[in-house]
């Protein structure tokens, strides 16, 4: 399940590989810019967690892009 593999990541991580998708850095900024583009939320999915920020985006249970927010 995706949440398990992203509590899995280290907080300071930068580079991570989840589902053979290469996570990618963004800012804050860039993250609040993806999801006002998803007012419905439809393609970007946020998930807080104590080891951070990510945002991610699936296609039929299939990740496709993964973000860490720093």
């Amino acid at each position: 399940m995706i949440l398990d593999e992203l509590l899995a990541i280290p907080a300071d991580a930068t580079n991570a590989t989840v589902q053979g998708v290469e996570m990618k850095v963004i800012s804050n900024e860039r993250a609040e810019m993806l999801l006002n583009n998803d007012a419905e939320d439809e393609k970007t999915h946020e998930c807080i967690l104590k080891n951070g920020r990510f945002l991610f985006e699936s296609d039929n249970g299939e990740l496709k892009v993964l973000y860490k927010v720093l």
